[in-house]
C-alpha cells in the first residue's frame, strides 16, 4: 500500500460522507428557494471574493441633476454547486461614491439601495433583486461621500449543469434624512456603456453518490446485475471518492505559436480505485470546462481573438460533460505518476483576425474528435496535481497532441480550410493545473506555461 493511500485512508469517511451527501442533495428538485420550511444547503468547499468597479450616471434631487456615480459591488461566490442546490452568494454589499454636495445641505443620511443582479447559464436568464440596507451616515462637509449598502442575495437555484454567470445592473437609492424622517426623491442611476457587468461565475454539477465496486480487479461489474447479499466485496478493491477540483488550463497551437490561457474547468464526480494487491490505481471523473474566450498574438505580431471550447464526443445529443479515466502508478520513491486520456471536439466561434470578424459561424468544429494524452510526476490523487503533455517526455505518447482540421465553418463563405491552416496540425501542447476546490494553489499544482503573450 502506497504513502499517498495510506494518507488518504484516513479521511475516506469524511470524503465518502460529504461527497454522498452532495449528491443525494443535487438529485433533490425542492430547495431552500423553493419550500420555505427547508434548511438553506451549504455550497460545496471553495468560495472566491469577486469585486466589479463600475461608472454610473445618477440623478440626484433638484436642482442638482445628473452626476457620475462609481459603484463598487463586492461579494464571495462558490465556485461549485450541485445542480438542484441553492447558490448562496455571501457578504454581498454595495459602495456608493457620492459626489461632494450631490445631496443639498443633507448633513446625515441613511435608507436602502435597490439592484437586479441577472444570473445566466446559456440563453436562460434569471432576474434576482436584491434589497440592501444603508445605515445611518455622517455626509462631510468636503469630499465624497462613501454609502455602503448590505444586503442578503437571494438563493439561486439551476437544476440544470452548465456555468453560472452572475452580472449586476444599475441600482437606485431611497434615502432619508434621519433627524426628521424626511425621504428625498428616489435618486435612480444607469451604468455607462462599454462596461462589462460581469461579477462572476459559478460552475453547476450534477454531483451522485458512489457505488462501490466489486469484482476482481479490472473488472467491471454488468449493468443492471445486482450483486447477492452473499457475495462480499472484494477486501483489495477500495473506492474513494474525492472532492470536486478546479482545473486551470493552458493550450499551445504550434502553427501560430501562441499561448492561451483558458477559463478554469472543474472536475466532479471523481472516483480513486485502490486495488491493494497491485501498484497501480484507476482515477476517474466528469469534467465541465466552460467556453473559452481568448486573446493572442498568432505568430507573435497578430492579434487572434475569438470563443474556444473543448466538447465531449458526444456533444450532439446535447451532453457538455466531458468523461476522463487514467491510471496511478505508485513510484519507488513514494510518489505517484498519473496518467490520464481525454477524448473530445473542439469548436471554434466569434473569431477576429486584426479586428476584423471572419463570420466562421456556430458550427465551425473539428471534423473527428482528438486525443489528450496527459502525464504528470508526483501527482497527489486527493489534491491534484499538474497533468500535461511534455514535447520532451521520453514516450512519443504525451510529446504533444494532434488537432484535427475543422469543418462547417463560415456563414457566408466557406472558411474550413483557412482555419485549419491557422490551427489544425501535431505538435500542440495542453496542461492541466489540477486543484482540490477549496485549496489555496501551490506551484505542485499550477502549469508551468506562465502567462500567453501580451497585446
Amino acid at each position: 500500500m502506497t504513502q499517498q493511500v495510506r494518507r488518504i485512508l484516513g479521511r475516506v469517511p469524511v470524503i465518502a460522507g460529504v461527497i454522498l451527501l452532495a449528491g443525494v442533495n443535487g438529485a433533490l428538485t425542492g430547495s431552500a428557494a423553493t419550500d420555505p420550511a427547508a434548511k438553506p444547503t451549504p455550497p460545496l468547499q471553495g468560495a472566491e471574493p469577486a469585486h466589479k468597479s463600475l461608472a454610473n450616471t445618477c440623478v440626484f434631487p433638484d436642482p442638482v441633476g445628473e452626476r457620475p456615480v462609481t459603484v463598487d459591488t463586492k461579494a464571495t461566490l462558490p465556485k461549485v454547486v450541485g445542480t438542484g442546490k441553492p447558490i448562496q452568494v455571501k457578504d454581498f454589499s454595495l459602495t456608493f461614491a457620492i459626489p461632494a454636495g450631490a445631496l443639498g445641505d443633507v448633513t446625515e443620511i441613511e435608507g436602502a439601495a435597490t439592484v437586479e443582479l441577472t444570473a445566466t447559464r446559456e440563453d436562460k436568464k434569471t432576474p434576482v433583486p436584491v434589497t440592501l440596507t444603508i445605515p445611518a451616515s455622517k455626509v462631510p462637509t468636503t469630499g465624497d461621500l462613501s454609502l455602503v449598502a448590505t444586503g442578503k442575495v437571494p438563493d439561486i437555484v439551476m437544476k440544470v449543469e452548465g456555468e453560472l454567470q452572475l452580472t449586476t445592473g444599475a441600482p437606485s437609492l431611497a434615502l432619508t434624512v434621519p433627524a426628521t424622517g424626511t425621504p428625498l426623491k428616489p435618486i435612480t442611476c444607469v451604468q455607462a456603456p462599454g462596461q462589462d457587468p460581469a461579477l462572476g461565475s459559478v460552475a453547476l454539477l450534477p454531483l451522485k453518490p458512489v457505488e462501490q465496486r466489486t469484482g476482481k480487479p479490472g473488472m467491471q461489474q454488468p449493468q443492471g446485475v445486482v450483486r447477492a447479499e452473499a457475495d462480499p466485496p472484494d477486501p483489495n478493491i477500495i473506492v474513494i471518492p474525492l472532492l470536486p477540483f478546479e482545473l486551470i488550463n493552458t493550450a499551445t497551437i504550434s502553427k501560430v505559436g501562441a499561448v492561451a490561457r483558458l477559463k478554469p474547468g472543474f472536475m466532479f464526480n471523481a472516483i480513486w480505485t485502490v486495488y491493494l494487491d497491485r501498484t497501480t490505481s484507476e482515477i476517474s471523473g466528469t469534467a465541465l470546462q466552460p467556453p473559452s474566450k481568448l486573446n493572442l498574438l498568432g505568430f507573435g505580431f497578430l492579434p487572434i481573438s475569438g470563443t474556444m471550447e473543448l466538447l465531449p464526443t458526444d456533444y450532439r445529443t446535447g451532453n457538455t460533460l466531458i468523461d476522463a479515466a487514467g491510471t496511478v502508478i505508485a513510484e519507488p520513491d513514494g510518489s505517484s505518476t498519473a496518467t490520464v486520456k481525454v477524448q473530445g471536439y473542439g469548436r471554434l466561434s466569434n473569431i477576429t483576425v486584426n479586428g476584423v470578424d471572419l463570420g466562421v459561424g456556430d458550427n465551425c468544429v473539428t471534423a473527428e474528435p482528438f486525443e489528450l494524452n496527459l502525464r504528470g510526476t508526483k501527482y497527489d490523487t486527493a489534491y491534484g496535481g499538474v497533468l500535461r503533455t511534455d514535447p520532451d517526455s521520453p514516450d512519443p505518447l504525451y510529446r504533444g497532441f494532434t488537432l484535427p482540421r475543422f469543418a462547417g465553418c463560415g456563414v457566408k463563405e466557406n472558411l474550413d480550410s483557412l482555419l485549419s491552416g491557422m490551427s489544425s496540425g501535431p505538435g500542440n501542447q495542453v496542461c492541466f493545473g489540477v486543484n482540490q476546490v477549496g485549496l489555496p494553489r501551490t506551484p505542485e499544482r499550477e502549469c508551468p506555461n506562465v502567462t500567453p503573450p501580451s497585446g
